[in-house]
Parts: C-alpha cells; structure tokens; sequence
C-alpha cells in the first residue's frame, strides 16, 4: 500500500492522469446504469437493454484498428482531450430522452460515446510509458486495476441510487461534468522530458519498421492477439452467468446478483492493492493468474451457494486482476513504443468483439444447457489461456525489464 501512494506522490503527471480517469469512470458508470434505467421505464422490455449494450460492443470493431494508428501518430493528449469534451456534449445529449419514440437516441449517442472510448482507451494506456519512471509502470498499473474495482462498486451502487432520488437526467448532467473535470486534468499533463530516450528504438521505429513487422517478430504481440480471442469466449460467458446465478440458479433475486457484482469490485480492488507485489515474476503472474481465475469459476459453476460462488468469484477476480495488470505492464515493457497504440487497440478490438459474440452464444444456449455447465466449460477455457502464456517464459527476467532500480 505504501508503495502506490509513493507512486502516486512522486509521478505527478501519472497523478493528473488516473484522476481523470477515475473521475470520467464513475460518471460512466452513472451514465451506464441511469440510460438502462430509462429505457426499462420507457420500454417496460429488456429488448432495448439488449440493442443497447450490444451497440456498445460494435464500435470496437471499426475503431479499434483505428484508434491504435492514431495514438501512435498523434499527440495522445489531444486525443484523450477531444474524447473527453466530445464525451461531455454527447452525454447532455441524453437528456433530449422523454419518450419512448427518442428511445434512437439513446442507442445512437451510445454508439457514439463508445466510439470515443476505443478511442481514448490506446492512447491512455500508451501515454502511461511516458509519463511514468520504468521501474514504476507495474505500480502504476496496480493502481489503475484498485480504481477500476472503486469505480465498478461506486459508481454503479451510487448511480443507481441517484437515479433512483432524483432521476436520470441528474446522472447524465454529473456525467458530462465528470469528463468536463477529467479533460481540463489531462490538459494540466506535463511530460517528464527525463523519461525521453531519444536513442532507445522503443520510441523511434527502425527503417521500415511497421507494427505488421513487430507482429512477426513480436512473441508477446502473437500472445496478446491469441490471449485476446481465447479468453474472452469464458470471460463473456461469465459476464452472463454472474445475473443468472444470482437470479436463478441460487434463486436470490436482485440480492443475488448484488452480492455476485459486490464481489466483482471487492476483487479488482483487492488485485490491484496487491497486483505491484509481482513485478519481479511478472511472466510467471501472467502464466498462473488465469489457471487461478478459471479453476475459481470452474468451482463457482460447482458451488452449493450463493455465498461460496460468492468467495470463488472473489478469488477469480483477484486472479483475472492481477494477471490484467502484470500483462499490461508486461505489453508496456517489452513492445516497442512506437507500436504501443496499435498492440493495445489489438487486444481491446479482438477482445471486446469476441466477448459480444460469446455474449450473444451463451444467452442461446441457455435455453439449452444448464447455467452450471455453461460456467463450467467458461472456466476451463480460461484456465486454457494460461498454455498460450508459456512460450513467454523465454522473455529476460523481471529485474533485466524493469532497470537496475528494480
């Protein structure tokens, strides 16, 4: 714990960075959880939930490649600025929701809002080697998977709530605010010149250098693209399953799934309070953190109920936590700069179509198959995962990664 305020005190311009990014997070998921709402109130039929949260996963398909050409060649602080204001227009514009035949609306400005999220989401996590000490980005990473649990819990325990008080508009308002706040923080970034190698070819290409030219050569590049497919058929199914086994199969109703989700943000929390402590075996966290999630679904889909699913899904959670972070971290180490954009839309593009499809699949088949033996096979494709891992084993140790000071 000491060890992150330490980072987050002595790297200024990564402070500015993930309190932006802290900030735009809760009012997402405000937003998230109040236009769900509305449209339930509206519609009175989870069809228009379904087109909704499904639009979100489509612009991730075309933006994906893009978004990583356009961090690698542009000024990530003007991209990250324009998502954020452009954000901010877009989430007032869900306020001209009254009826139910404005419902278009809300599954356009959805699209959209997503379209500058793949777009920021590359350049963010490119701009973090810049901005950040080597020795520190596992830290830094730490960081960002605590925030994320804080913001999964809060944000949506209290957007809810507030929606509830004093209605969705009051969320869309706070959205727009919060990505207001967090693009006048990342204007504020300055870049540590310090950290700028001018002759280390992770900043500059080689002659004729390409990013299908590092794919070829890349190990870790063919990982994230085999990770990033494999992985996401469990994880989506997962995604599924976690409603439909507090709801059904433990038949707890909404406590159900409250309980299941409250776990969700407690273990990405947990992961990232504890994710840095593995920077000397960040190959080794990365091979074994997926073993440990898959065989933890494994035993949630086996689980007599709610409260030991609830202790198994805790554990994946850590796991999936801290691998996310330790291959971050890793991605940030070892792929040359000058494709980081690109090897970051990678992984979001392939992962998030194949966590839609899988989506879509497992909803199918759960007019077939059991809940139980759904989560099962989940958990054992994710375990699968950590194989596609092993040949990293080759990369240099930890300490020859990360410098000297490590």
């Amino acid at each position: 714990m000491r060890e992150l305020w330490s980072v987050l005190i002595k790297e200024k311009p990564y402070r500015k960075l993930v309190s932006a990014n802290f900030i735009s997070g809760i009012g997402d998921w405000f937003s998230s959880v109040a236009i769900l709402s509305l449209l339930l109130q509206l519609t009175e039929s989870g069809l228009a939930v379904g087109i909704t949260l499904a639009a979100r996963t489509l612009p991730f398909l075309i933006m994906g490649p893009i978004s990583g050409y356009l961090s690698d060649r542009i000024n990530k602080k003007i991209i990250l600025i324009v998502s954020d204001f452009s954000r901010a227009i877009l989430a007032l514009s869900l306020l001209l929701i009254n009826t139910k035949e404005d419902i278009w609306i809300a599954y356009l400005i959805s699209i959209f809002l997503v379209v500058f999220s793949a777009l920021s989401l590359p350049a963010r996590q490119s701009l973090i080697p810049k901005i950040v000490h080597k020795e520190n980005i596992p830290v830094a990473n730490s960081i960002d998977q605590a925030l994320g649990g804080i913001n999964m819990t809060l944000g949506a325990s209290l957007g809810g709530l507030v929606s509830a008080l004093v209605g969705t508009q009051v969320a869309f308002i706070f959205n727009a605010f919060t990505f207001v706040i967090s693009g006048i923080l990342i204007l504020r970034i300055k870049f540590n010149v310090s950290l700028h190698r001018p002759n280390d070819i992770t900043h500059h290409p080689p002659n004729n250098g390409t990013f299908w030219s590092e794919f070829k050569d890349s190990l870790l590049i063919k990982v994230i693209a085999i990770q990033a497919f494999i992985w996401p058929i469990g994880g989506g199914a997962i995604n599924v399953l976690i409603s439909v086994y507090g709801y059904q199969v433990f038949q707890e109703g909404d406590r159900g799934v409250g309980i299941l989700y409250a776990c969700l943000g407690i273990g990405f929390l947990i992961s990232g309070m504890v994710a840095h402590l593995f920077k000397r075996w960040i190959v080794l966290a990365v091979i074994l953190s997926t073993v440990i999630e898959g065989g933890a679904h494994i035993l949630v889909s086996q689980s007599p109920n709610i409260w030991m699913a609830a202790i198994f899904i805790l554990i994946a959670t850590v796991g999936a936590g801290i691998g996310n972070a330790s291959f971050t971290s890793l991605t940030m180490l070892v792929v040359p700069e000058y494709v980081h954009g690109r090897a970051f839309a990678l992984s979001e593009t392939v992962s998030n179509v194949t966590i839609a499809i899988s989506m879509m699949l497992t909803g199918f088949l759960l007019n077939f198959v059991s809940a139980q033996t759904i989560g099962f096979w989940a958990g054992l494709i994710i375990a699968s995962t950590s194989i596609t891992a092993l040949p990293l084993i080759r990369l240099k140790n930890n300490k020859s990664l990360l410098g000297a000071e490590a």
